[in-house]
């Protein structure tokens, strides 16, 4: 399988078995997860994947923070970022090459324009940006706007990238239960096709819906077209090249 998950975990420590069984029901190439509350002396680890982090505190305690696990066959390479964005981004060698980027912006965090196009350009394209925006817009299924979210659709569509969420929610409120749509998932027009994107119906201990992302591509059209020769009239080929006749003309 070639499934990419999005998850706003709510602290990867904690949530470190529900990332492994949803590795048990997905088998994901590539885990793009926000709010890992981690610090870079953590000592975390997924079997089978390798991780790369950007990490943050507020009073010297961990908050915030992305992380990218990548399944270890996967044939990948870190994409140095100069960003004060929590973000971090990786090359993945798939049937095409293609660029992951994990995200997260603090609800009380300001964002402009300028910075989203500063990370965009250091992102090899094509590219899927994925995060926790905090941003509320009915582009992608929210009920109200706020000011992320009419900065992102502007940056969007300015930028002329796609937008794969279709409207489902995100999200759960934990303080009085409603849902909202706060997580997108950003991309390249040429990768818009080539995947599904989809919400999974369990929490998975965090109060964002883990996100999958399903690699549409039919191996089988990649398959090298092979000829049973033996089976081939080679005498009548023969003749039919010496005589300039066509084969369709017989």
């Amino acid at each position: 399988m070639t499934n990419i998950i999005q998850w706003n975990c709510r602290g990867l420590k904690i949530n470190l078995l529900e990332l492994t069984l949803l590795v048990q029901s997905f088998l994901p190439i590539a885990f793009c997860l926000q709010e890992t509350h981690l610090k870079e002396s953590d000592n975390v680890s997924l079997k089978g994947y390798n991780m790369y982090s950007t990490f943050s505190k507020v009073d010297e305690r961990a908050a915030g923070g992305s992380s990218i696990f990548v399944k270890d066959n996967v044939i990948h390479s870190t994409v140095q970022l100069t960003t004060d964005l929590q973000a971090v981004a990786i090359r993945l060698s798939l049937d095409k090459t293609i660029t992951l980027c994990s995200i997260y912006i603090p609800p009380n965090s300001i964002i402009d324009k300028a910075k989203l196009k500063n990370l965009t350009d250091q992102l090899p394209s094509p590219f899927i940006l994925m995060g926790d925006f905090n941003a509320h817009n009915p582009l992608w299924g929210s009920k109200t706007h706020n000011a992320k979210g009419k900065i992102i659709e502007d940056f969007v569509s300015q930028e002329g990238l796609c937008i794969f969420n279709d409207g489902s929610n995100t999200y759960l409120h934990p303080g009085n239960g409603s849902y909202s749509s706060i997580d997108i998932t950003i991309c390249d027009p040429s990768l818009l096709l080539d995947y599904s994107w989809r919400v999974h119906d369990d929490l998975c201990g965090s109060d964002h819906f883990p996100i999958v992302l399903e690699h549409l591509f039919n191996s089988a059209q990649q398959r090298v077209p092979r000829w049973k020769l033996d089976k081939a009239d080679w005498s009548l080929f023969e003749n039919l090249c010496r005589s300039g006749t066509s084969v369709k003309d017989v």
